[in-house]
């Protein structure tokens, strides 16, 4: 008798081929993955097949089908990456590993063959023999077991090359419970915002800063604008006519007696920009304008460029005015930005001398009531340890030594961190219990171990896949986004 291998399918779910466009051409490319082609049958075939096998016993939702969509490919994907490995001499398969994986692992579908049963019941002797007397028979169950035991052994291969170091899992363990809790007082200058400068306060500090706006070698354009920015009632197609008929009136003028006297007889005013350099991108005022600059920095003063059509909508018709050898970006240029960090000095510096008075006039016992009593931020730490990150304020390790190293019940000292200011109150401390190491260190090296695997394995994964060529056209064939309902 000549045995087969019988592998066992779930009840067709029809409904699941709505997923599936009505009749695409079975030749049609749906994807390709390294060398191997997947045309609309092969894919559709394989696709149907799977839902079947993950619908057994179960009504799948569009949304699960989907995503049985999804991890198929993936998998055909991790299949190709595996496949690549193995060709590529990573691992090695005997006959004698697979002899021994049949025996061992037998596959659920042989089971099922009831020539291998007595009383209905898997017999393993029948199995065994028949794998003795058909030598047909055994190399197809060992071909049928291959591919699994391959992928199995290469998985096994790459996560067993690297190994946890057991003093490196103990240290690991002793910082993990080594912890503690703590209600913190956040002095944050951030939340003084009723706390700004006046228009004085911010030139002020401008020319405190004002070595940080100086630059080289400068030039500046005199400027006739003409507005583009028309509303309806100005009769705008009009004006915008008027504009450019009057643009390039005065720009053919300015080119025969210079801007100057070209906008002094027809009446227009001027303007000049501010200073600029050649690595600027943008000139105030006017806006990027890298063309305008490469042409200053390439034409003596007096030049007049091209008509100008800036980005706002304005016409403009320019001549290069002057040049200087340095010059300081001007306040009102960087008025918004000195608004904004003579704010942030001007809150540090109210709520540094709030915490030097509150130190002095509150005492460990006040400090909780007195950072309610003025609405100071208190945030609940649990299992703060050595290097953690303390949410929502980041990463301190000041703050964390300081609250390892105070008993319950105490304050720390005052911690100051890129002025901001912390007082912790610590709740609760747990210190590592070596007797439970010792107990458990077995289980917690392995533990550790199996992670570190699996995070080399995923790693390995990933770097192979990213290198092989994928095309997928699977969106042609099937919806595989759910539809949002607005």
């Amino acid at each position: 008798m000549k045995y087969k291998v019988q592998i066992v399918l779930a009840i067709c779910l029809l409904w699941t081929m709505s997923l599936i466009s009505a009749k695409p051409d079975p030749n049609a490319l749906v994807g390709k993955i390294g060398d191997r082609e997947y045309n609309y049958k092969k894919f559709n075939d394989g696709f149907k097949s799977y839902l079947q096998y993950h619908g057994k016993g179960k009504v799948l939702t569009k949304q699960d089908s989907i995503k049985l969509n999804n991890q198929y490919w993936e998998e055909l994907i991790g299949m190709y990456v595996y496949d690549q490995a193995i060709k590529a001499g990573k691992i090695k398969v005997t006959d004698a590993e697979l002899e021994a994986e049949i025996k061992k692992n037998i596959p659920a579908e042989i089971k099922q063959i009831k020539d291998f049963q007595t009383n209905g019941k898997f017999d393993k002797a029948k199995y065994e023999q028949a794998l003795k007397d058909h030598p047909d028979f055994k190399r197809e169950v060992m071909n049928y077991s291959r591919d699994l035991y391959s992928y199995n052994k290469l998985i096994k291969t790459i996560k067993n090359e690297v190994k946890a170091n057991p003093d490196s899992v103990k240290n690991a363990w002793l910082k993990e419970n080594d912890f503690a809790s703590a209600k913190i007082i956040h002095f944050d200058y951030n939340k003084l915002t009723a706390i700004n400068v006046t228009d004085d306060e911010a030139r002020t500090f401008y020319e405190a800063h004002k070595d940080e706006f100086k630059r080289e070698n400068g030039r500046s354009y005199l400027v006739a604008r003409f507005a583009g920015n028309l509303s309806k009632a100005e009769n705008a197609e009009q004006k915008a006519k008027e504009n450019k008929t009057l643009s390039t009136a005065l720009f053919n003028r300015a080119k025969e007696i210079g801007l100057q006297k070209a906008a002094e007889e027809m009446n227009i005013p001027l303007e000049e920009s501010p200073y600029f350099n050649e690595q600027d991108q943008i000139i105030p005022y006017i806006g990027r304008a890298p063309d305008l600059i490469s042409f200053a920095f390439n034409n003596p003063v007096g030049s007049i460029p091209d008509i100008f059509y800036a980005p706002t909508g304005d016409i403009l018709v320019l001549e290069l005015k002057s040049e200087i050898p340095e010059y300081y970006i001007d306040f009102e240029i960087k008025k918004q930005e000195m608004i904004i960090r003579a704010n942030r000095a001007k809150r540090m510096f109210t709520m540094d001398n709030y915490v030097q008075d509150f130190m002095h006039q509150e005492t460990p016992e006040t400090y909780l009531a007195a950072a309610i009593r003025d609405s100071i931020a208190i945030i609940e730490a649990e299992k703060v340890m050595a290097d953690n990150e303390i949410k929502p304020l980041g990463k301190i390790p000041a703050l964390n030594t300081a609250i390892l190293n105070t008993p319950v019940g105490s304050f720390t000292p005052l911690i100051e961190n890129e002025k901001h200011w912390y007082l912790a109150l610590v709740t609760k401390r747990q210190y590592p219990d070596l007797t439970l190491w010792e107990k458990n260190k077995k289980k917690i090296i392995a533990d550790a171990e199996a992670k570190l695997q699996e995070d080399h394995l995923n790693q390995w994964y990933l770097e192979q896949r990213s290198k092989v060529q994928i095309i997928d056209n699977r969106k042609n064939f099937y919806e595989l986004q759910m539809q949002l309902k607005l």
